[in-house]
Formats: structure tokens, C-alpha cells, sequence
């Protein structure tokens, strides 16, 4: 067994002991095994948010500076840092072991604000191509919500609230609804605070799998109750019919409690792919003593109402993806006409989804992504986007992803100004492009471009007569930019919308016709287990279609 060794922590701030729950302000002393890294010492004490590459060294966020006692530099840290940050003791927390007493300072890195995406986009001349509703018998059409909502004791029950949660990988973002209207209360938002054990989703099923899975689900109810605690003015008097849930297959699979070890590894199996309920008491159970539980919660039985869980079409399809197929009517069978034509969804982020329906048969497909599209921390994904096109454009950058030097060493710099509202002083901040930047963009959008041609190809090449972009990336993207790199095909200018967030909007709707309709369930079921899944990693064809569409052009 290793030696313990003293860590001296300078922070500067104040910042909590996660040892014994109090707080100190500069140094802070700590033990550990000289055989550890930093990052589990850093991150039990609340002394680092995490690193978006799951501590793989690859993102650069746990950097830190010893002051005294410094290792010698690992080999990864030698490709990762300048020559002089190492002279100066800078080293990566997540690789870094300390075998001495020793003195670190924390480093803040800073972060580029990720927008979060609550905005609704779905009435369109368009929307009706396959509309659910048309679909549906009558007994499974939702009811009139006008109606007299009925409390659990059969009275009549005015001002009912559901509570839609998109449980991104990324980002979490609940909606406090009225029941009866549609009309939307109050919008809370954060980011996922599990990224502090990685961006991706094979990250944290690893951070799982090591006996962090309790944690996990225990930082997404943390964001729950802190939802909860600010829709409260709302609530006081008035009562919650439900709770609806949509993410992807590892996200709900973390919440509830499940092994997830099944789907980082192959042929990922999920534990559960139908729809899941839960009463809040439960899916909350043991986390009640945490600081963010608004006063005067417990003990008014506010945590009696069910959660649903969307279902999930396979492990890499989840229920973010069938909320939002719902929300747009794209479950349905409802049309028989135009055969030949089809509808494409595709939602983007640290994962890939897409969807591909003719109205009678629907094929899907998932492919990882990594942060490309949704940013690393210092530039957001649909930036990166435009920016690579403005390169390429003028020829910087070539079409096979390659930066003309002294930019291909360097990196290209980036200035954007914002103007502080307070002060009216306008703020510099500066960014760099890399070439390997650039590479990770190619990557991941040959696999999104393959996986869309695949379903296509498996689909009989209908004619796509929309596309609708899905999520935060989706309603950023500067579609010109995106056809212009190879993302998306040129022949899709013209068919895309933006619909926004149908994760939430699903969520609100399942949440709805669930408790309103008893037959809703069962009809979302048997759509979902309907929909054929195409694991693209067992396909022959992915390989040579993402080596086609690696390069940075129009076709």
C-alpha cells in the first residue's frame, strides 16, 4: 500500500470541505495515497467541477499549478502543455500523481456559456406531414383539456401543474406547465453537474461501473429539487399532476438506479427500454437532507405525484428522441399517401440521433459525437461550425481538414466582444481553433452524415421532403455553414426547421396524455417497439461512407 502524503490546497476562494461540511477560505490541507491522481481528492472536496473528457487528459479543464513538490510530468502532459507551463509546475489533475508532500493552487478555466435551449418551434404550415392525432383511434385520442382536472381523491382540482424535465447530457432544462392551458409557469435551467465525471455518456457509464453510479443519480436529483424549489411560488395551494422525464437511454438508466454496465459494452443491452413510473418520494429517496431542498417541502406531501420515465427505442435511442418524434406526430401511422416521401429528425449533440419515418415504417440510428457539436467549454459546437466554413471559404483550411501554416501549429485566433451590461465596458474574449479542432468536427460529422445516408439507403431513398433539427444545436445552426463543411446535404436547403426543444415539449405532452388517457401508454409502447434500429457499428457500409464524407465540402 502506497504512503499518505500531504496536499496543501491554495484557493483563494471560499469553498466547501467536503470532508467535514464546513468551509474554508485559502488553504486547505488534504491526505491521500501517493499511488492517486488528483481529480477523486479534487472532486470529493468540491474543489473541481470535472473534465469534460472523463479523465482521459484530452480537454485541459483540471489543470492546476504546484507550487511546491511539482512530479515530473507524465508523457501526456508533455503533448498537452507548453514546455514553460511545465517549468512552472502546471500539470493535469486527472493524470498527475503527487508522490510528496506537497503545495497546489487551483487554476479556474474559463468556460464558454452554453446556451440551453427551452424555446418551442412546432406550428408550421409543414407540421401536419404525419400527424399523430390523425393516427389515433378515438378512444386514444387525448381528451378535452378543458376538462375538470380530478384530484387522487376524486374531487375536482383547479390549477394543476406538469413538470417536463429534458435530461440532457449536457444540460438539463424543466418547464412548470398548466395542465389545463398548455401555458408555461416557469422555466428553471442548469447544466448536467455529472459532467464533473465526463462529457460523453460511455464517461459517466464508466464513472458508474467504478461505483460512482449513486453520486450520479444524486447530482440529477440535486437539480430536480433545486427546479422544484423555484416553481414552489407556483405551486403553494395548487398541486402537480405529474412529473415526465426525457433522455437519453444511459441518462434515465443513471437516474433510476439502474446497472448501466450492459450499455458500454456490446451488444448493448438496456435493462429497460419501456415506459417507467415512479412515485417523486421514491425517485428522491435518500437525498432529502441535501442543502438544495427548499424549506418547507418535506412533510406536505408535495412528493406524491408519479414520474414517467419517456420509453426508449434501443440503448443508443432514447426517450429525449421519442419525446420529441411525439411532439413533432412523427410516431404515428396516420398516412398512407406519398409513399415516396419522407421525413427526417435529427438531433445533435454530445450524442446523434436520427430518424427517418415514410409514415408507416420508421428506422433510427445513434452515433457519438463527443463535444464537436456541443462545444468543448470554450466555443460552442454551432460557432465552430460557422467558423470552420469561414476557412474553408478562405483558404485557410482545405477540404481535407487540413490548416494552412502558420495556423496548423498555432491555431487560429479567434476575438469576439461582449459588451457587460453593468459597466457598458466592452469585454474581449479570445478563442483558438486547432487543427485537432478541426479534426474532431470531421469526424463526428462523417458519422452523422453516414448514419443519415445509411438510414436513407435502408428507407428504399425516398424523397426527404423535411428535416427538422432538433434541440440547442439544431436551433443555433447556420444551415448554409453546415452544407457548405458536409454536414448536411445540399439538397436539404430549403427543408430544414428548426423546431427547438421537442425533448421538452414531448416530456410536457406525454406527461398529459398519460395521466388524461389510460390507453396512451400502451399505443406509445407498441410505436416505439415498431421502430427498427440500426446499430451503425455493425453496419458494413458505415466505414466506407464515413471515410467518404470525412472531408470539408459541399455534395
Amino acid at each position: 500500500m502506497s504512503e499518505k502524503i500531504k496536499i496543501t490546497v491554495v484557493t483563494g476562494i471560499e469553498k466547501p470541505n467536503g470532508v467535514d461540511g464546513s468551509t474554508n477560505t485559502g488553504n486547505l490541507t488534504l491526505t491521500q495515497e501517493s499511488a492517486m491522481t488528483l481529480m477523486p481528492l479534487l472532486l470529493k472536496n468540491h474543489l473541481m467541477d470535472g473534465s469534460f473528457c472523463g479523465g482521459r487528459g484530452d480537454c485541459g479543464r483540471c489543470v492546476v499549478q504546484f507550487l511546491k513538490g511539482a512530479p515530473l510530468p507524465t508523457g501526456l502532459e508533455r503533448s498537452r502543455l507548453e514546455p514553460e507551463e511545465l517549468r512552472q509546475g502546471y500539470r493535469l489533475a486527472c493524470v498527475t500523481r503527487p508522490k510528496a508532500d506537497c503545495t497546489i493552487r487551483m487554476v479556474e478555466t474559463e468556460q464558454e456559456e452554453i446556451p440551453i435551449v427551452t424555446e418551442i418551434n412546432l406550428l408550421s404550415e409543414n407540421i401536419d406531414l404525419i400527424g399523430r392525432k390523425n393516427g389515433l383511434s378515438e378512444n386514444q385520442k387525448p381528451v378535452d383539456m378543458k376538462s375538470t382536472i380530478k384530484s387522487p381523491d376524486g374531487g375536482e382540482k383547479n390549477g394543476c401543474y406538469i413538470i417536463a424535465v429534458d435530461l440532457g447530457t449536457t444540460t438539463i432544462a424543466m418547464q412548470l406547465r398548466n395542465a389545463d392551458t398548455g401555458e408555461t409557469a416557469d422555466t428553471y435551467c442548469e447544466r448536467n453537474p455529472q459532467q464533473r465525471y465526463g462529457a460523453d455518456v460511455l464517461a459517466r457509464i464508466q464513472a458508474s461501473v467504478d461505483g460512482q453510479g449513486e453520486e450520479l443519480r444524486r447530482l440529477v436529483c440535486g437539480v430536480i429539487l433545486r427546479g422544484l424549489g423555484q416553481f414552489w411560488e407556483y405551486l403553494r395551494g395548487k398541486g402537480i399532476l405529474c412529473m415526465c422525464i426525457a433522455g437519453n437511454t444511459a441518462m434515465e438508466h443513471l437516474l433510476l438506479g439502474y446497472d448501466v454496465a450492459s450499455l458500454g459494452r456490446a451488444p448493448f443491452v438496456p435493462v429497460e427500454t419501456g415506459l417507467q413510473k415512479i412515485a417523486a418520494d421514491r425517485l428522491l429517496a435518500g437525498i432529502g437532507n441535501l442543502p438544495e431542498n427548499p424549506q418547507g417541502m418535506d412533510g406536505e406531501g408535495i412528493f406524491g405525484f408519479p414520474v414517467y420515465f419517456a420509453p426508449c427505442i434501443s440503448a443508443f435511442v432514447g426517450g429525449d428522441v421519442v419525446a420529441g418524434l411525439y411532439a413533432l406526430g412523427l410516431l404515428s401511422g396516420g398516412r398512407s399517401e406519398d409513399r415516396g416521401q419522407a421525413v427526417l429528425f435529427i438531433d445533435l449533440g454530445t450524442n446523434g440521433e436520427m430518424a427517418v419515418t415514410d409514415g408507416q415504417r420508421m428506422i433510427v440510428t445513434a452515433t457519438a459525437a463527443g463535444p464537436a457539436f456541443e462545444g468543448d467549454g470554450t466555443m460552442i459546437g454551432t460557432d465552430r461550425i460557422a467558423l470552420t466554413a469561414r476557412l474553408l471559404g478562405r483558404g485557410i483550411l482545405d477540404e481535407t481538414g487540413l490548416l494552412e501554416e502558420p495556423y496548423f501549429t498555432e491555431g487560429v485566433r479567434i476575438e469576439d466582444g461582449k459588451k457587460d451590461v453593468e459597466s457598458g465596458n466592452q469585454n474581449k474574449n479570445v478563442h483558438y481553433i486547432k487543427q485537432e479542432d478541426i479534426r474532431a468536427l470531421q469526424m463526428a460529422k462523417a458519422a452523422v452524415r453516414a448514419g443519415v445516408e445509411i438510414l436513407w439507403e435502408r428507407m428504399g431513398r425516398p424523397a426527404i421532403e423535411k428535416v427538422f433539427l432538433a434541440g440547442g444545436f439544431g436551433y443555433y445552426l447556420d444551415v448554409e455553414a453546415a452544407v457548405a463543411i458536409g454536414l448536411l446535404p445540399a439538397y436539404m436547403r430549403g427543408r430544414v426547421q428548426a423546431v427547438g426543444n421537442t425533448s421538452l415539449a414531448g416530456a410536457y405532452e406525454l406527461g398529459r396524455d398519460l395521466s388524461f388517457d389510460r390507453t396512451a401508454g400502451g399505443w406509445l409502447e407498441e410505436r416505439t417497439v415498431l421502430a427498427e434500429s440500426v446499430n451503425l457499428a455493425e453496419t458494413e457500409e458505415f466505414e466506407r461512407l464515413y471515410l467518404k464524407y470525412m472531408g470539408l465540402e459541399e455534395n
